[in-house]
C-alpha cells in the first residue's frame, strides 16, 4: 500500500521522525535537505484565559496581496493558499484533490506538558507560541521551545535570543546567523561546513520572523507573554 504522506498518523508516527532525525543529523557535519522558498505576509495573535483556554492563530493572505481579488463591498483580498497545491504530478502527496488542504508554512502552535494529568486537575497548557515568517516558522519553533524548556528562559528572553535561519534549505545553502551569536560558535559551525552568513542585523533580520508567546504557570495560572521587537506587535493584559 502507498503511504500517505498527508495523514497525521504518518506525520506524527514515532519510529519515522526517529528515523528521519538519524538521516538528517550528523552532530559533526552540515546537513540539510529540501529547497523550500522564502516569503512572508503574515500576522499571528495568541490568547489564553485566566482557565487555560487558548488560541494560537496564525492567517496569512499569501504572495503579498494573495489573489488580488477584493470581494465587493469589503476592504481585503481573498487568500492564495491554493498555489501550493502541485497541480502537475497526480501523485505527488500534495497534489490537488478533493478533501485536501495545500501544503502551507501556517503554524500556529500551542505546547502541552506530556503528563496529561486532567483527572487530578492539572492544566496541560504550557505555552501558545508563534513564529511568522515563511520557512522560519519551524525553525523558530525549535528554537524557541529550546530556549524555554531547556533553557530556562521566559518568553521574553527567549524571543529576543538571536536566532539562526536556514534560508535555502539546501546542503550547500546559507546559514544566517543574527547579530549577537557568539563569534566562537560561528566559527565552529563554520569548521563544520555550514555555510554562514554571520551577523544579520537591521532590516535584514525580517529572514529570522516574528514571535510572539503565552506561558502559562500550571500551578499559579499566571500568564507570562512575550512580543518580538523585530516587529510590531505587543504583549497585553486584560
Amino acid at each position: 500500500d502507498k503511504e500517505d504522506k498527508t495523514s497525521t498518523k504518518w506525520l506524527l508516527d514515532q519510529k519515522r521522525i526517529g528515523d528521519r532525525a538519524a538521516e538528517i543529523f550528523q552532530p559533526n557535519k552540515a546537513v540539510a535537505q529540501g529547497i523550500p522558498d522564502s516569503t512572508s505576509c503574515t500576522v499571528s495573535f495568541q490568547v489564553v484565559d485566566k482557565e487555560g483556554n487558548a488560541v494560537s492563530f496564525v492567517n496569512s493572505n499569501f504572495a503579498g496581496f494573495g489573489t488580488g481579488i477584493v470581494p465587493d463591498g469589503c476592504g481585503f483580498t481573498l487568500q492564495n493558499r491554493g498555489f501550493g497545491f502541485n497541480v502537475d504530478d497526480p501523485n505527488h502527496p500534495n497534489s490537488l484533490q478533493p478533501n485536501k488542504r495545500p501544503y502551507h508554512t501556517i503554524i500556529p502552535g500551542i505546547i502541552t506538558h506530556h503528563d496529561e494529568d486532567e483527572e487530578n486537575g492539572k492544566d496541560l497548557l504550557y505555552a501558545t507560541i508563534s513564529n511568522m515568517g515563511g520557512y522560519m516558522q519551524p525553525q523558530g519553533h525549535m528554537q524557541l521551545t529550546v530556549d524555554m524548556v531547556a533553557g530556562g528562559l521566559d518568553p521574553q528572553a527567549a524571543i529576543d535570543q538571536p536566532r539562526f535561519c536556514i534560508v535555502d534549505g539546501t546542503q550547500a545553502g546559507t546559514v544566517l546567523l543574527e547579530d549577537g551569536v557568539d563569534p566562537n560558535v560561528v566559527e565552529d559551525l563554520q569548521r563544520m561546513g555550514h555555510n554562514m552568513t554571520p551577523r544579520v542585523s537591521g532590516y535584514d533580520r525580517s529572514a529570522f520572523g516574528r514571535a510572539q508567546i503565552i506561558r502559562r504557570n500550571r500551578d499559579t495560572g499566571v500568564l507570562w507573554a512575550g512580543s518580538d521587537g523585530r516587529a510590531d506587535g505587543c504583549a497585553m493584559g486584560y
